[in-house]
Formats: C-alpha cells, structure tokens, sequence
C-alpha cells in the first residue's frame, strides 16, 4: 500500500497519528478525559513511519479557554507532521500539574 502511495517503506495512517496526538492533547489539558473533547481540526504535513517518536507542543488560547492550539514533530527527523492544529473542549482548560512544564 505505502508503494502504491509513492511511498519508500510503510507509513502510519494518518488518523493514527491523528489518535495518538489527540491523546497527548486530551491527557495534557484535560486530565484523560476524552469526553470532553468537542472537535479535532489538523493539517498533515509528512507522513509518520512506523518506530518513530511524535512530540507534541501544545498552547490553550488565551481569548478562548476551551480551545488548545498545537503541533505534532517526529523528534528522529524533527520534521512538523501536524500543524495548524486545534482542538475544542466542552469545559475551560488548564494544564494538568504533571504536564505544566512540558506546556
């Protein structure tokens, strides 16, 4: 499939990545709570292969405290897999303790 795509070696799907990312979001800004989660926008920019490491950076929005604006990067590469990116909440959000420095 991944050569059908022009692709060197096999990718991982983009809503995987997709997945994972909203996890990163939901566990940093809403304690795991995937509920609370209204709406998912991203723009894929490369592809992720499999073994690879996605980090995530992520910033609540100032003028909207429901709305978490973030990036995705494949730290073996750093390349940006996800960008203009964000996702809204139901209910206003704050870091959670552990993760406030990495925020």
């Amino acid at each position: 499939m991944a050569a059908m795509g022009n692709f060197d070696q096999p990718i991982l799907h983009g809503l995987c990545t997709v997945g994972h990312v909203a996890r990163h979001v939901v566990n940093g800004v809403a304690n795991g709570d995937s509920t609370k989660l209204k709406s998912i926008k991203v723009r894929f920019t490369s592809p992720v292969y499999p073994g690879e490491t996605i980090e995530t950076s992520m910033w609540i929005d100032k003028t909207n405290p429901h709305v978490v604006i973030f990036t995705a990067r494949v730290v073996e590469r750093n390349v940006v897999v996800l960008s203009n990116a964000l996702a809204e909440f139901s209910c206003k959000l704050s870091p959670s303790i552990q993760d406030k420095a990495k925020l």
